[in-house]
C-alpha cells in the first residue's frame, strides 16, 4: 500500500506534527507512507520522519501547489492522498476532481463554525459551500474530536459514516531533562505558561489583558512561547498595559513540557481550537490548567472539567482569577488516578494503532 501524506509546509504547528506522527507510525507498519510538502520550508524542515520519507514538490507556494501535486501523484500513483491543513486539504480536492482513480481522505484539526473574520481567507470569502464540492467524493474525511467530527458533518456535508474520530495522541518521547538554560533566570518568579502561535485563533492578546487584570505583574510572569505574525503586536500591547518587565516571549521551543513542569500553571486562550493536546500534557505533569471552554477540544481534554478548569469563552476576569490562584498555590489539582484513567485513550501506541486501521481499512474498501 503507498499512501502520501500532503501538507503545505513544514510550520511548526499541530497539524503538521500529528502528520509526521502519523508518517512514522504507518510506516513503522510496514506502510510505504511518504510526507509530501508544497513547499519544504517552516520550522519541522529538519525532522528526522520527514528527512527520511519527505518529499518536496517545491511549489512556490501552498496556494500554487496543484500542478506539482498532480505531477507528484500521475508519477506515484499513491492508493491514498491523505491531505491536512486547509491549504492542502483545497490542493488535494482539486487534484481528485482532475484525477478521478485518486483516493482522498482530509483530516480536519480546526474548528469549522468560527465568526467569518476568524477562518481561514477562502472560508471567510466564500463560505464552505466550494469545499463542500472539492470534498464531495472524498472517501473519508478525519477529525480530531467529537465535536468537531460533527462540524465536519454540517458544514462539509459529508455523510457520517465517512467521518471518523481519532485524538491527537501525547508525546511518544519522553520530556526534555530541563528548559533551555537561557531562560532559566525567568523561573525567578511563578510562571504562567501558554504556548501557542501567535495568531488570532490563540487569543494571546486576551491572555495579556487577564494577566493584567489579575495584578500579577511584578509578582509573577507570564511566558508566551511560540512564534507567529502578532507578536509585534501582542509586544506592543504588554507594553502599552505596563506588563512588559513581567512577560516574556522566548520564541519557539521544540519541546514545552519542561516549562510545563516548572510553571505555576498553564492558561489557554483560544478562540477556536481542533484537540489542543497542550491542556493534557500540562496535566499529565501536574500543572495546574485553566482553559476557555472554545469550540472544539477543551472540555473533551479536560473531562468535561475534571482535570482543569474551564470558563466561558472570553471569560478573562475568570482567566484573572485562576491565575491568581495558580500562584497563590489554591488552584484545586485533580486525583492522580483520575488524571492517568483519562490519560490512556491519547496514549501513541493507541493513537497510532488507529491511524494504521483506518488507512488500512481505506485501502480496502
Amino acid at each position: 500500500m503507498k499512501v502520501a501524506i500532503f501538507l503545505p509546509s513544514l510550520a511548526g504547528g499541530g497539524a503538521e506534527r500529528i502528520a509526521l506522527f502519523v508518517t512514522e507510525r504507518l510506516v513503522a507498519a510496514g506502510i510505504d507512507a511518504r510526507l509530501v510538502v508544497a513547499v519544504g520550508e517552516g520550522a519541522l524542515a529538519e525532522h528526522p520522519v520527514y528527512r527520511a520519507h519527505g518529499v518536496d514538490l517545491k511549489a512556490r507556494n501552498e496556494m500554487l501547489s496543484l500542478s506539482a501535486l498532480l505531477r507528484y501523484v500521475d508519477a506515484e500513483r499513491p492508493d491514498l492522498l491523505f491531505a491536512f491543513v486547509h491549504s492542502a486539504k483545497m490542493m488535494a480536492g482539486l487534484a481528485a476532481k482532475r484525477r478521478a482513480w485518486l483516493r482522498l481522505a482530509i483530516s480536519v484539526h480546526n474548528a469549522l463554525e468560527v465568526p467569518c473574520r476568524a477562518r481561514f481567507w477562502p472560508r471567510a470569502l466564500f463560505g464552505y459551500a466550494p469545499e463542500r464540492w472539492l470534498y464531495r467524493d472524498v472517501i473519508a474525511a478525519h477529525a480530531v474530536s467529537r465535536d468537531l467530527a460533527a462540524q465536519v458533518v454540517r458544514q462539509f456535508a459529508l455523510p457520517p459514516a465517512r467521518v471518523h474520530t481519532i485524538y491527537n495522541p501525547l508525546p511518544d518521547r519522553p520530556p526534555a531533562g530541563a528548559i533551555d538554560p537561557a531562560h532559566e533566570a525567568m523561573f525567578a518568579q511563578p510562571v504562567i505558561v501558554n504556548a501557542g502561535r501567535m495568531v488570532a485563533q490563540k487569543d494571546q492578546a486576551a491572555l495579556l489583558r487577564a494577566f493584567h487584570a489579575s495584578g500579577l505583574a511584578g509578582a509573577a510572569r507570564l511566558m508566551i512561547l511560540g512564534e507567529g505574525p502578532l507578536r509585534g503586536a501582542l509586544e506592543a500591547q504588554a507594553r502599552a498595559l505596563g506588563i512588559a518587565d513581567s512577560v516574556a516571549m522566548p520564541g519557539f521551543v521544540p519541546d514545552v513540557r519542561p516549562y510545563m513542569a516548572r510553571a505555576a500553571g498553564f492558561a489557554l486562550s483560544s478562540r477556536n481550537e481542533g484537540l489542543p493536546v497542550v491542556l493534557l500534557e500540562a496535566a499529565s505533569l501536574g500543572c495546574p490548567v485553566a482553559a476557555f471552554d472554545c469550540p472544539t477540544g477543551p472540555s473533551e481534554m479536560l473531562a468535561d472539567g475534571a482535570l482543569g478548569r474551564l470558563l466561558a469563552p472570553g471569560d478573562e476576569a475568570g482567566l484573572a482569577q485562576a491565575m491568581r490562584d495558580m500562584v497563590a498555590s489554591t488552584f484545586p489539582r485533580p486525583a492522580g488516578d483520575v488524571v492517568i484513567a483519562h490519560l490512556r485513550q491519547f496514549d501513541p501506541d493507541v493513537i497510532g494503532e488507529r491511524y494504521v486501521r483506518f488507512v488500512r481499512s481505506l485501502a480496502a474498501d
